[in-house]
């Protein structure tokens, strides 16, 4: 069994983002109030750039709030709060040690590369594993990726002895 979990910081930017959006839209709505509620006083855009920029700001930041890999016994789960992904031991092909870099993958976060996926808060130790779900592979960071491993070839999971 193993389990861990963290607050990305980048979790952070989105809180600030919408803080941002909160105080500008504020004052906008302040003068509109001001002014009279109409179509004539940008109301309208006010309302239709609002609510949906407030929704996705306040999905990003709890969806990105907090980071996790799990090993419970039954199967592997990791990624965000938002959008994470679990496998049971018999849809994992393999796993195996690699060192992550957020540059080769072009960022922090979800990361999407054809035929790869990668859930990654900072570069450093992690583990990939290759999946009978659409063939793909997974990459995601792992604070202690040995333990994890470890529990992992324990149910019967192949670990692959190469290194990245």
């Amino acid at each position: 069994m193993y389990s861990e979990s963290e607050r990305p910081w980048f979790a952070w930017f989105f809180v600030l983002a919408l803080l941002i959006s909160v105080a500008c839209y504020a004052t906008w709505g302040f003068q509109i109030v001001k002014k009279g509620w109409g179509p004539e006083n940008d109301a309208i855009p006010f309302v239709m750039t609002g609510i949906p920029g407030f929704v996705v700001l306040g999905f990003y930041a709890r969806a990105s709030w907090t980071y996790f890999v799990r090993e419970d016994g039954f199967g592997l789960q990791f990624g965000f709060t938002g959008w994470s992904v679990r496998f049971d031991y018999s849809d994992i092909i393999e796993a195996k040690r690699v060192d992550v870099s957020w540059t080769r993958w072009g960022g922090l976060g979800w990361r999407w590369r054809p035929g790869r996926i990668g859930y990654l808060v900072r570069s450093g130790p992690g583990v990939e594993i290759a999946s009978k779900r659409s063939r793909r592979t997974y990459t995601f960071n792992c604070r202690d990726r040995d333990t994890l491993l470890v529990g992992l070839a324990k149910a019967g999971v192949t670990i692959a002895d190469r290194p990245d």
